[in-house]
C-alpha cells in the first residue's frame, strides 16, 4: 500500500509541474483559447524575414501580439456565432481539403520523377567509348559543321496539314500560314522561325528532312511525336571545324538526349502505353478565367528546342 501511495504523489507532482510549466508558457487567453510562448515563436518564425528583425523589437512583438489576440477573438466569436456549421464552410472545407490531397499526391509523383530521372541520367551517362565512338561516326558534322535555320507549321492531324500545304501551293506566305494554323504559338508569333541550330540539337525526325531541304524548299508531312510538322528552310552557315575534346560535353548530351528517347520507347511497349488522340477533340476549352490562371505555367507552347 505504501509503495501504491508513493506512487500516486509522484504521479501528483509531475502532473503539477507540467501544468505549471504549462500555465508559465501561456501569453494571453481568449475565452477557451490561449496562446503560448511556442505558438508566438512559431508564428514569428513563420512571418517575412524582412518583418522578422521588427517584430523581435520590443515595440514589434506587442503589435505582433495584439494582432494573433485580434485573430483569436475574431475565431472565438465565429464559433459562437456557429459559423462553423454553416454549408458554406463546411463546403469550403471539403473542398480546401481535396486540393490539399491533389497537391500532395502532384508533390509525390513530382518527387519521384525528378529522384527517379535523377538516377536514370546517371545509370545513362555515356562513357568516353561511347563518345569517341560517336565522334568518329559523325566526323563530318564537326569537321564541317553547319548551322541551319528553318520556319515551321506544326499543326495535330493530316487534315490540318493538308490544309496547309494547299494554302503553301497557292502561294500564301509561309509567316501567314505558320501565324494563322501553327499549334506552336511561341514560333508561330515569328512567321514559324526555328534556330539557328546544329545537328543533334533538335529531335531526329525533324532534324532529318530540315538539314536535307534546299534553301526556300517546303517538306511535306513531317511527323514527330509533338505533331506533324511543315518545314521550309531559311539559311545555311558553315561553322569552324570542332575538335572531339571541345565537342566532348556537346556529344555527351546527345547521347544521353538518345538514350532517354529511347529509354521511352522501350518503356512505352513495355507498358503498352495506347492513346486516342481523337477523343482530344472532344475535351471542353478551359474557362477563360482559367486559362489567365494559368497562362505562365501552362501555355501549351510547343518548343522543339
Amino acid at each position: 500500500m505504501k509503495y501504491c501511495n508513493v506512487l500516486l504523489v509522484l504521479m501528483f507532482f509531475v502532473i503539477g509541474l507540467c501544468a505549471c510549466k504549462q500555465q508559465e508558457n501561456v501569453i494571453a487567453k481568449i475565452g477557451n483559447e490561449t496562446i503560448t510562448e511556442d505558438m508566438f515563436a512559431e508564428r514569428v518564425n513563420s512571418a517575412p524575414p524582412a518583418y522578422q528583425a521588427y517584430i523581435n523589437t520590443e515595440q514589434g512583438k506587442k503589435q505582433f501580439i495584439d494582432l494573433f489576440v485580434r485573430e483569436k477573438i475574431i475565431v472565438e466569436s465565429a464559433k459562437e456565432a456557429k459559423i462553423n456549421k454553416s454549408p458554406e464552410y463546411k463546403q469550403a472545407l471539403k473542398d480546401f481539403e481535396a486540393e490539399q490531397k491533389r497537391q500532395l499526391k502532384d508533390y509525390q509523383d513530382g518527387l519521384m520523377m525528378e529522384m527517379f530521372l535523377n538516377d536514370l541520367q546517371t545509370s545513362l551517362a555515356p562513357t568516353d567509348e561511347e563518345v569517341d565512338k560517336y565522334y568518329q561516326e559523325n566526323k563530318a558534322d564537326f569537321t564541317n559543321p553547319v548551322a541551319i535555320v528553318v520556319k515551321h507549321i506544326l499543326v495535330q492531324s493530316k487534315d490540318d496539314a493538308k490544309t496547309a500545304l494547299d494554302r503553301l501551293n497557292n502561294k500564301e506566305p509561309f509567316d501567314k500560314v505558320a501565324k494563322e494554323m501553327s499549334t506552336d504559338t511561341i514560333s508561330a508569333q515569328k512567321g514559324g522561325l526555328i534556330g539557328p541550330f546544329k545537328k543533334g540539337e533538335l529531335i531526329p525526325e525533324f532534324e532529318k528532312v530540315a538539314f536535307n531541304l534546299k534553301k526556300g524548299e517546303i517538306s511535306d508531312m513531317v511527323e514527330t511525336p509533338f505533331g506533324i510538322h511543315i518545314i521550309t528552310k531559311v539559311s545555311e552557315e558553315n561553322l569552324p571545324a570542332v575538335s572531339e575534346d571541345v565537342a566532348k560535353e556537346e556529344i555527351k548530351r546527345n547521347i544521353e538526349r538518345q538514350k532517354i528517347e529511347n529509354w521511352f520507347e522501350t518503356t512505352k511497349n513495355k507498358l503498352n502505353v495506347t492513346v486516342d488522340y481523337d477523343k482530344l477533340n472532344s475535351i471542353q476549352e478551359a474557362q477563360p478565367e482559367q486559362q489567365d490562371e494559368q497562362s505562365n505555367e501552362n501555355s501549351g507552347n510547343f518548343d522543339i528546342q
